[in-house]
């Protein structure tokens, strides 16, 4: 998280010394909410030792947002640095973050390792697992990475008792694909009764849809009396409901093998 903030300093930074502050809140709108909120405090349950580097990384963001947001960020920081009010000294002339080393190799672990989780979780909504803890499951990276130092974050975030790291794709297990790897849950422990039926349903619903769109699209007096948007609409729906049929039939096919 410490690489992150050293981006967005630098970003911002950049940012302002162009005049461009629209930009500049942007980035750190995106760091602090999407990287700092949403990964650095999710990542800590599995890091405890990481809380206090956390604090500090908040604290200096309160700086750095300080222009953007003046009074809110006095405020926080006044509070983190556990002063009075009166006696603190104000952000105002306190000196403005300034860039360090940016370790662009602990960036791109960090991107995977927040990959592997996103790709773990969806990967268990595909055996209706999604927020619950499952036994196992198996990663294939696309490079060479520090697999012990990735495993217990995904593990915990991933809400997985054990996670392995394979180099082939295993046999019976459903797959999420991503950019730089693959998850795989093995389905020879899971119930696929259930999920079947869940999505023979799906299909049947799917087929009707298809039918009475094709069924008004193919009639000749609709074609020539409706308006040319009610067509078109139904045209788009049309291909939603295909592109749909398709990935059930696909599931399917998989989880009946």
């Amino acid at each position: 998280m410490l690489a992150r903030f050293n981006v967005a300093v630098k970003e911002t930074r950049e940012f302002i010394d162009v005049y461009r502050f629209n930009d500049g809140a942007t980035t750190l709108y995106r760091f602090l909410w999407g990287e700092f909120c949403d990964w650095g405090i999710e990542l800590s349950k599995a890091d405890k030792a990481s809380v206090a580097e956390l604090g500090s990384i908040f604290k200096e963001s309160m700086k750095l947002l300080h222009p953007f947001m003046p009074f809110i960020t006095e405020n926080l920081h006044n509070r983190l640095s556990a002063d009075k009010f009166e006696d603190g000294e104000s952000i105002m002339v306190q000196a403005y973050p300034t860039v360090s080393e940016v370790d662009d190799e602990v960036i791109k672990q960090f991107d995977l390792i927040m990959e592997a989780i996103v790709s773990v979780r969806r990967c268990k909504t595909l055996v209706d697992k999604g927020n619950q803890k499952i036994e196992k499951a198996s990663i294939k990276l696309s490079s060479v990475s520090d697999i012990e130092m990735m495993k217990p974050f995904i593990e915990k975030l991933g809400k997985v008792e054990e996670i392995t790291f394979v180099s082939e794709k295993l046999e019976k297990c459903v797959t999420d694909v991503s950019d730089n790897l693959e998850t795989f849950i093995s389905t020879d422990d899971i119930d696929m009764s259930a999920i079947i039926g869940k999505l023979t349903k799906q299909k049947e619903k799917l087929e009707k849809e298809i039918a009475k769109l094709n069924g008004m699209l193919n009639n000749e007096r609709f074609v020539a009396n409706a308006p040319k948007k009610v067509i078109a609409d139904n045209k788009k729906a049309l291909g939603d409901v295909i592109e749909k049929m398709v990935k059930v039939e696909a599931e399917l096919k998989e989880f009946k093998i």
